[in-house]
Order: structure tokens, then sequence, then C-alpha cells
């Protein structure tokens, strides 16, 4: 009888085999086009001008950031005092301004943060495209450390008056930095090296609906890229999980609140905040949504909502949860979600426009899926 051979096992290979399946799970996605025939134009009934202000336009201060400079660009700071109570240190509007040094008008993108949560994607994003586009696109990189809504704040409230006050201060920064945004908006028109009618801007998560707030409500955004935003805010309130999930059940102890009168409460609060109150706003031929179907942050009617709202527009879905795409911004998912939207930018920023000053270029069949 001959003995049994066994292959030895070799432990080294799991490694490898692990970052292979993270690899592969980071970077699987579909690509759709946007498809006219089927956007969505008709306005709903429009509400106060919720984000208006009468502010005059900016006059900001240049500082020098020494430390952080890219080829054919001139890198600056740059702050103005906010007209609104944005929640940042010392109620200031700061920037970094990647002024490129190419003579003649060139397109603006605005880059959105995350407010005190992340910086990674909008470094990503602003250091990025700047090197990638060489110097014809300016990069306006808006800086957030102080929160919207800090959910650990918001948590150790002991009353419902002490609750009501928190959100109601958070809500009025959230409008507060869509705000100020405008106001940057107002401060590039006068710039003689922006061409004002090709505006981008990119915000993520939080950041993406207040950016799809802001296109909402001002017509001078021409180009806009919403990673793992949504509408209806409140339902992202009652249901995401991650630090939002530890505010609810905190304060839903504290309160004696069941999920829906905490729902009902931030519809009150958050009716404003919702991107799909702007319908028929948007430019649909110039937006590209990105999502998660498996989003455990923005519900699956969230983000229904607001496809629809921005008029069924160019859109990648990763099936994964809130936080796994952002791996696709990485070397470990070889960049494939920052190249689809440096690729996006590029068609809608830099294309030749046709008379009525927009891009036609549409996404062809084999462009849909990657």
């Amino acid at each position: 009888m001959q003995p049994i051979k066994t292959q030895p096992c070799h432990f080294a290979t799991w490694p490898c085999l692990m970052l292979l399946m993270l690899v592969q799970a980071c970077t699987s996605h579909e690509h759709q086009a946007y498809n006219p025939a089927s956007a969505q134009a008709v306005k709903v009934s429009q509400p106060a001008d919720y984000y208006g202000y009468r502010a005059e336009r900016p006059q900001p201060a240049f500082y020098p950031l020494p430390f952080q400079q890219i080829p054919g660009y001139q890198v600056r700071g740059l702050h103005f005092p906010s007209s609104e109570a944005n929640g940042q240190p010392g109620n200031l509007v700061d920037a970094r301004y990647f002024q490129s040094r190419q003579a003649g008008r060139k397109p603006l993108l605005i880059v959105l943060p995350i407010w005190a949560t992340h910086t990674f994607p909008s470094t990503v994003v602003s250091n990025g495209y700047a090197l990638h586009s060489q110097g014809q696109v300016n990069v306006l990189w808006m800086q957030g450390d102080g929160p919207l809504f800090d959910w650990f704040e918001i948590a150790d409230v002991p009353d419902e008056p002490a609750f009501h006050t928190a959100v109601e201060e958070a809500v009025g920064r959230f409008r507060g930095v869509a705000i100020d945004i405008r106001r940057l908006i107002d401060w590039a028109e006068t710039r003689p090296e922006i061409d004002s009618s090709r505006i981008g801007i990119i915000g993520f998560s939080m950041s993406a609906l207040v950016g799809a707030n802001v296109a909402g409500n001002d017509p001078r955004v021409d180009t806009a890229v919403y990673v793992l935003g949504g509408a209806r805010p409140w339902d992202m309130m009652a249901e995401c999980n991650l630090v939002v999930e530890y505010m609810r059940k905190s304060v839903s102890t504290t309160l004696g609140w069941d999920q829906e009168q905490y729902r009902d409460f931030f519809h009150s609060q958050l009716y404003y905040g919702d991107p799909a109150l702007w319908q028929g706003n948007y430019r649909p031929q110039n937006t590209l949504i990105i999502e998660s179907s498996k989003d455990d942050c923005i519900p699956a009617g969230s983000r229904s909502s607001f496809f629809q709202a921005t008029g069924s527009p160019e859109r990648i879905v990763y099936p994964y949860n809130h936080w796994q795409p952002f791996l696709a911004m990485t070397p470990v998912g070889r960049n494939v979600l920052t190249r689809d939207i440096f690729e996006f930018l590029d068609r809608k920023l830099l294309q030749q426009r046709d008379d009525s000053g927009r891009g036609s270029h549409q996404l062809t069949g084999s462009e849909q899926t990657r």
C-alpha cells in the first residue's frame, strides 16, 4: 500500500490570496451611462430661498503653503470670514487654491471635505487632479476641520431642549457651509484665470449632500460629482450605522424615542437639506453619481430619490457598504475609482463646448461597464 502524499500548506500564500480578494472586492463596479430619454427634468415645487444670502463678495487673504507645491501651479491658502455660523476654526472659510500657471482662463474644480472626519478622498482628488490635469484646471480645496454634526456631543445631550438646540446649531452649520461655497463661487467669478462657465464641484458622503444642495440652488455649478451621497437626509439619520447609529441609540435612550419619532424630528429639521427639493435644477448630462448598492448609511430610498431628482445621470455602482468604495481610490484598489472620477472631469471640464457652452459627449455602449 502506497503512502498518501500530501501537499505542504504554504501559509505565506494566504496573505496574497486575501489581498487578491480585497482588490477584486474594491474594484468591482458597474458603470452606467446617462440616458437623456430617462432624465426627469420636471421641476418640483420650489421652497423659499433657504440658501440665499446678502453678504458681499468676499475678498480672501492669501497665505503661503511652502510645503505643498505642484508642477504647473501656484499653491496657496486663502481664507475670509464666513457670513454664517459655519462651525469652522475662527468662523473662517478656509481653502487651498491650486492656481494654474498656464495663460488663459481655465475651469475651476471645487473639492469639498468630509468635515472633521476623513481627509483622504478630498486629498486624493485635489492633489491628484491637479497633477493629472497638468495645469489645465484650477482646483479649490475647501478645508473642513470643524464638524457640522458633532455626533458625540449630540449623543451626550441630557434632555430634549438640549437635543433640539444641538441639532438646530448643526443644521445651521450645514446651511452655513453651503452659503460659504456659493460665496467662493462669487469670488471665483472675478478671477481672470477662471472660466466661470466651467465650474465643477465634488463631494463625498456628507459633503455630497451639501454639494447637491449648492448645485440645486446655484446655476453657476456646471459639473458635479457626488460620491456616496443621497436625498432624504432624515432617513439617513434614522437608519445609518457607524457613529450616526451611536448618536441615535444614545439620544433615543435618553429621550425615550422610537425610530419613527427620531425620523420625524430630523424630517422637520433637515427638510431644506434634501436635494430632491431642487429637482429640475440639476444638469444630469454633467453629473456623476457614485454609490454603493449595500450602503449601510445611505438607505436605498435615499439613493433612489437622489438619482431621480438629479435627472438619472451617469452612475457608478459598487456592490459594497458605505466606506469600501474608498479603497478603490488607493493603490490596493488600483486607483480605479480615482481614474473614473478624473476621466469624467476631463470629459466635462476640458472637452470642447457646443454653442450653448455645455458639453455634449455621452458614454458609448462599450464604456458603460468597466
